[in-house]
């Protein structure tokens, strides 16, 4: 409540600069955090749900252990050797919009996995995934550090980390639960509700941050 020059007591109104205002009851910076955890959660989830499904995948596809083994390896190695390029790119183009983009290619990735009709198809479906997984990795820590203040930024960052450690742990159990109660290919269709549901709360909390300034193009070769 705020006091007229009347002196009758008015509503005060919202925080115009908060994007949240109207959106829920809490500061925007916890908003944030949680559509960074999701984002957090699911990359690392992915990195270890299949390990329980291996055999299953074996046997769907008849494939040897050596063939269907890339479907982990790949995501891995992708992700890792991709890291400080989408990392750069974020500072380029901005953290926000790299950061959304990893969500809609992971998406996809998931989607295309879940249809695979080969174990190559998968493994290249893999790769996709990996592409954007590595775009939210990247960018989540340099979201986070912008939105929260230096007397914040350890518990913030140390909420994500614990949200990849959550992740790893939960896919294997996950993966083996939904392989046996519905079928391998659900193991990537969970990803598709919870990572919309991810997009639209990034698009609605997280602000909008400006890129690096100079027009320095982005190093391809470098890369």
């Amino acid at each position: 409540m705020v006091t007229s020059k009347t002196g009758k007591k008015q509503p005060a109104q919202e925080n115009s600069t908060n994007p949240a205002g109207k959106f829920l009851k809490i500061e925007t910076k916890w908003l944030v955090l949680l559509a960074i955890g999701v984002g957090t959660f699911m990359s690392a989830l992915d990195g270890s749900i299949v390990n329980a499904i291996l055999p299953v995948i074996t046997d769907y596809f008849n494939t040897g252990v050596a063939n269907i083994e890339w479907v982990v390896t790949v995501y891995l190695l992708v992700v890792s050797g991709l890291l400080l390029s989408v990392g750069r790119l974020g500072d380029l183009r901005g953290n926000k919009k790299t950061y959304i983009m990893g969500f809609f290619i992971f998406v996809l990735g998931s989607v295309s996995a879940g249809f695979s009709p080969s174990a190559a198809y998968l493994i290249g479906s893999r790769g996709l995934q990996a592409i954007g997984s590595a775009m939210l990795f990247a960018n989540a820590p340099a979201i986070l550090t912008k939105i929260f203040p230096a007397s914040q930024r350890g518990q913030a960052l140390g909420l994500q980390g614990t949200m990849t450690y959550l992740g790893l742990t939960t896919g294997p159990f996950l993966g083996g639960w939904l392989a046996d109660h519905l079928s391998w290919h659900y193991v990537f269709f969970i990803n598709v509700p919870i990572v919309l549901f991810a997009i639209w709360l990034s698009l609605k909390v997280i602000p909008n941050d400006t890129p690096e300034k100079g027009g320095e193009p982005f190093d391809m070769a470098g890369a």
